[in-house]
Order: structure tokens, then sequence, then C-alpha cells
């Protein structure tokens, strides 16, 4: 008996080029150009019953084996599909051909409907494509589940909106043959396995909950010494310059950057927890991805605990930018109104000084003419007392 270990995804891949190859070649390549009734897209929906030409799909004939054609937005119509079939008639693009296997009771738990099998290829595909120098917004797929054996199976098709892989050859220029790197559908492969698992639900729920309470924690708990750290860091930044995280103008900054996110933690238990919660998972799933690469043979090409740590920094980089741009925009409109406020002070001050010296002044004017008048006063006083006396003394000498 065997000892091999089946892997829990194989991943089988064929391309064909818009020009020469053989006879068979170019009549392959109708049949996923859409060119015959009996066509790619139809055997995904259906079934076809003619498989002479095609023997590497003997199994295509069984009517009830396919879940349906899906796209990035759901299940296709059948306008959807006719546009399609168009502009495979129309390209000249490669046109690549994936299936996507799985091991019988692997399949039967994790890819058993179209549901599963949907959101699996929405949600690593594109990331597949970026990783081959693929635009993921210049290319056209579509998939469906195939259930006809005890291996369930994804066949997907895509190809270039507008074909963007040439290469210049004596005659001019010519596309691409379409070969894929080996270790991104290895990776590819690894991916799908995780994906389909709840580990990856595990991975997104816990990245949202550290995320969302670091953000919390910048933005609504900014103490003294926090807030003096964000507007140090934005009086560095460069002017009239992109200041993104990663971005080549914040290259020298990235430290201060991280020592703002670490004082985070060190300052919010609960983030702190969160971190290490989050650790642990990509720990869970370097233990994961090593065993399936001993499965599969294949190279462990990265560290998961340290790729999200990084991602980590990334993101909160990006927040604790952004906070520190606020409280210095926040900063410099309070500086402003206190200079404004401070020069009104001044106005307000002078013109006060200035009504207080003119009271004064009404003042000393009052005061003198009250001493003035009293001094008028005695003088009068004065005079009617020496009259007085001198009317006195004459009575006294008439008698």
């Amino acid at each position: 008996m065997s000892d091999r270990i089946v892997p829990n995804v194989n991943i089988f891949l064929h391309y064909y080029n818009s020009h020469g190859g053989s006879k068979e070649y170019q009549n392959k390549r109708q049949f996923y150009s859409s060119n015959t009734n009996k066509d790619y897209m139809n055997y995904i929906l259906t079934g076809i019953n003619d498989t002479k030409k095609f023997d590497y799909l003997s199994y295509m004939n069984n009517k009830d084996k396919s879940a349906g054609v899906f796209g990035k937005n759901g299940l296709l119509t059948s306008d959807e599909r006719k546009e399609i079939r168009q502009a495979l008639r129309k390209t000249k693009s490669v046109i690549w051909d994936m299936v996507i296997s799985f091991e019988e009771k692997f399949g039967k738990t994790w890819c058993d409907s179209y549901e599963q099998a949907y959101n699996m290829i929405k949600s690593e595909l594109p990331n597949f494509f970026k990783s081959v120098g693929l635009n993921p917004n210049n290319i056209t797929w579509f998939a469906g589940l195939h259930e006809n054996t005890d291996n369930r199976h994804i066949h997907i098709s895509f190809f270039e909106n507008s074909p963007q892989r040439i290469r210049p050859n004596k005659k001019g220029k010519q596309y691409s043959n379409g070969k894929l790197s080996l270790n991104k559908i290895n990776e590819l492969k690894a991916n799908i396995e995780l994906s389909a698992t709840d580990f990856k639900a595990r991975e997104i729920l816990a990245r949202k909950r550290l995320n969302d309470k670091m953000k919390e924690s910048l933005i609504t708990n900014v103490g003294y010494i926090l807030k003096n750290k964000l507007l140090s860091l934005a009086n560095e930044f460069p002017k009239n310059r992109h200041t993104y995280y990663d971005c080549e103008n914040m290259k020298s900054l990235k430290p201060k950057i991280d020592s703002i996110t670490n004082y985070i933690l060190s300052k919010d238990y609960q983030a702190k927890t969160l971190k290490e919660d989050f650790i642990n998972l990509a720990k869970e799933k370097d233990e994961k991805f090593e065993a399936y690469c001993k499965r599969n043979r294949v190279k462990q090409p990265f560290n998961f605990e340290k790729k999200y740590m990084q991602d980590f920094y990334r993101r909160i980089g990006n927040v604790v930018i952004e906070q520190s741009k606020n409280l210095k925009a926040k900063d410099d409109k309070r500086l402003k109104l206190n200079a404004k406020f401070k020069a009104q002070k001044i106005k307000q001050k002078k013109k006060l000084f200035n009504e207080i010296q003119e009271c004064l002044y009404i003042s000393q004017k009052v005061n003198y003419e009250i001493i003035k008048t009293f001094q008028e006063f005695y003088n009068k006083l004065e005079e009617l007392r020496y009259q007085n006396l001198i009317e006195q003394y004459e009575n006294e000498f008439e008698i």
C-alpha cells in the first residue's frame, strides 16, 4: 500500500496563444474562444458530448455536473455569457484554462456548493493575478464548480481584455506564450487550501479587531504625550510630497511612526492582547503552510508572522500619519486663533488704556475745578468775615 500523501488541492493550467502552433493547437484555442457551439463556456455550464478531441476533459459528459457559470459578481446571466463569448472570439490575448481539483474528503467538506466555490475564487484569484504580473482590472474570468466526480473541481478560464503580456521579436511584437510562475501556482494552491477552511474568516476577523482597536486608541485616547509625539512627527513631514507609510519620502520616518504604534500598544492592554492573538494566528498559519509545503514537496516562500506584522505596521502607520496631519491642522488653526485673539487683546488693552487716561484727565480736571471752587468759596467767606469785622469796629467807634 502506498504511503503517498494526496494533496488537498491540485492545480492544472493550460494556455493558448492567438498565433502559431499546429492545427490541433488552434482548434483547441477555438474551443476556448467560443468559435463552436460546443465550447468551453457551454462545457462549464452543461457538459459536452463530443470529448474525443479533448480527451483530458473525458468527464465532461455528465449534464448534472455543474453548479453554474459564475464570474466576479456571481452567477452569469445568459446575456453576460453571450458578452464574454463575443469578447473571446475577438481577443488576441492568451487564453488560460485552469482546473482546481480537491482531494475527495476535503472537497466535499470545503467546496461542495456554488457559494463555497464562488467565495473562494473571488477571494484568491485577484491576488494570484497580481502575483503573476496580470492586472486584475484588465482580466475577464469565468468559472464553474463540477460535482460529477468524487473529486470536486473548479474550471476557470481567463484572458486579458487588452493584451499587455507582449515581448518583441524580429518581426515586431508578439504576445507572450502565457507561461505563469510555478511558484505562484503553488502559492495559490496553499492560499486556496487556507481560504477554503474557516481559517481565512478567523484571520480577517482577528486583523479587523486589532486594526479597529488601534484606530480607536489613536483617535479617541490622545493624551498629552501621544499628542506631542504626533505633532513632532507631523513637523518632519516632507513638504508637497507623498507621505504614505511605504513611500520613499517617508523611509527615514518609519522608525518614528513605528515607535508611536508601539507606544499605543504599550498603553492599551486590549490592543496589546489583540496583537498577541493575531501573532499566534500567524504562527498557526505558518505551521499549516509548512505542513502544506511538506505535503506538496514545495519550498515555503515566506514567513506569515513576519509578513503579517509588516502589514500591521504599514496599515496602522498610515493611520498614524493621517492622525498626525489632522492634529497638525487643528494645532495650526489654534495657533492662528490664538494670534488673532492676542492681537485683539492688545487692541482692547490699548483702547482701555486710552479710556483710563481720559478718565484720569477728567478726574484731574474735576479735582482742579473742585479745588478752585473751594478756594473761591473760601476767599469769599474770608472777605465776608473781614467785612463783618469792619462793620463791628465802626459800630463800636460810634458808640
